[in-house]
């Protein structure tokens, strides 16, 4: 988009051929490109700080409104659960969701609480993080919109403030402002994506027929799994578990009616999108489709905590203390052991870095060459950047997809579906072609092939 200059109105694929995500990941990589003048690790660093400072206001609000002791736990969970760790160093249009789904819910609790007058900002600012959502990673919003819609109707507080023309008005103002890029690229293509989302929708896949029961009990692993990858060991996931079952019984038995408010929008948006991810049994049903929503999770776990008893229970209060050290403990434990062992370089962009000069310091000629990835699901987007940006930088040419002086480089990675490498690979490679050259970079292989 900057260097031809040539804005685009859509985003990478879902998945589904002719349907894609949203357009703002691209605008937004436009900063870290502007920044670190378009190198390849800028974006990971732009990402990085991206997490660290929602880590960071989640870290604030929630010493702010649910205490030290549920603020030290959490704190822990995040900075140790091997899931939040991945998310901060990986660069993915779904990785955007997570501090836009935390903005979305801080936002939210204020409107819950009334904690600003400003209503109509509030209900703008809901609006555009919710249609942000949608964009970012197109599946989860085609479930968190209905559900949040679903959740006005029903939560008494939500409806009355809603039911204000003027602040409906500027929802629904916040809510479209994401979709106009894909509102020109429809407008453009006959609306293309709309009758592909609609079938899709109504007719379900061929290749994924599930009942209702199958798809119910998929999506209780599934969510099982969100929960489980909060934490970076069993024994942690065993114990908080048990704590929770304790203050739960304890709440009930208590007939507490004391509790954060916060839950009573919470769980039913948790349930909700539980239910449509159930409902949508006939499609295949990712974990990235809900990226992020371990926010979620922690935010309904943090709001248990402060449950407030008539008095003081004294066998809750140590759990959680001891809960607290047993992490801190554990923490330690593992930063330690970490940073003895040795980092390796497979799958990563160091690696990628690598095997690109690798080719062009062996190709003779840098001003034409070919070059063919086979990466899974075969989008050479990363590889295609790299070519691009030594062109920039060290004005090399990148290289091409056809064959030059029948010779060719080919970067095959490794990939778990052996059928769909060997397939392309039988495509793509002539069989009067002899392989000249093989390196191994961990589990990606380089080679060249030439015609005799």
């Amino acid at each position: 988009m900057i260097i031809d200059k040539n804005p685009t109105f859509i985003g990478p694929t879902t998945g589904i051929q002719g349907l894609f995500h949203g357009a703002w990941y691209y605008y937004l990589l436009i900063i870290p490109f502007l920044l670190f003048g378009g190198e390849p690790i800028g974006y990971y660093y732009f990402n990085f700080f991206l997490q660290l400072a929602s880590y960071l206001a989640l870290l604030y609000f929630s010493y702010k409104y649910f205490g030290l002791l549920t603020t030290f736990i959490f704190s822990l969970l995040i900075a140790t659960s091997p899931y939040f760790i991945f998310t901060s160093i990986f660069v993915g249009n779904n990785i955007f969701v997570m501090p836009t789904l935390l903005i979305f819910i801080l936002i939210n609790y204020f409107l819950l609480n009334r904690f600003s007058k400003k209503l109509n900002t509030l209900t703008f600012l809901s609006g555009l993080f919710l249609g942000l959502i949608a964009e970012f990673e197109l599946a989860f919003g085609l479930f968190i919109i209905p559900s949040y819609f679903l959740i006005i109707l029903m939560i008494n507080d939500f409806r009355t403030i809603y039911l204000s023309s003027r602040n409906l008005l500027y929802f629904l103002v916040g809510l479209a402002i994401p979709f106009i890029p894909r509102f020109f690229f429809e407008i453009k293509n006959n609306f293309t994506q709309t009758k592909i989302l609609f079938s899709n929708l109504t007719q379900g896949s061929a290749q994924n027929v599930n009942s209702y029961a199958g798809a119910i009990q998929d999506r209780i692993i599934l969510f099982y799994d969100y929960y489980k990858s909060i934490f970076f060991n069993d024994y942690l996931l065993l114990f908080f578990t048990i704590i929770l079952l304790v203050l739960l019984v304890t709440a009930l038995n208590n007939k507490i009616k004391k509790y954060d408010s916060a839950l009573i929008f919470l769980i039913p948006l948790l349930s909700f999108l539980f239910l449509f991810a159930a409902l949508y049994k006939n499609n295949f049903f990712w974990g990235n489709y809900y990226e992020g929503i371990q926010y979620l999770i922690i935010f309904i776990l943090a709001a248990l905590l402060t449950i407030q008893f008539k008095t003081e229970s004294i066998l809750f209060s140590t759990c959680k203390l001891f809960f607290a050290l047993a992490i801190l403990v554990s923490s330690t434990s593992m930063f330690i052991k970490e940073f003895k062992s040795k980092p390796t370089n497979s799958g990563n962009l160091k690696s990628q870095i690598e095997i690109v000069n690798h080719i062009q310091k062996s190709e003779k000629n840098n001003n034409q060459y070919c070059v063919k990835v086979y990466t899974p699901p075969v989008i050479p987007h990363t590889y295609n950047y790299l070519f691009l940006h030594k062109k920039l930088s060290e004005k090399i040419e990148t290289p091409r997809s056809d064959w030059v002086n029948r010779a060719c480089w080919y970067i095959v990675e490794a990939d778990q579906n052996n059928e769909r490498r060997d397939e392309w690979l039988d495509k793509n490679i002539p069989r009067v072609a002899k392989m000249t050259q093989k390196k191994l970079f961990n589990d990606v292989e380089v080679r060249h092939y030439e015609i005799e």
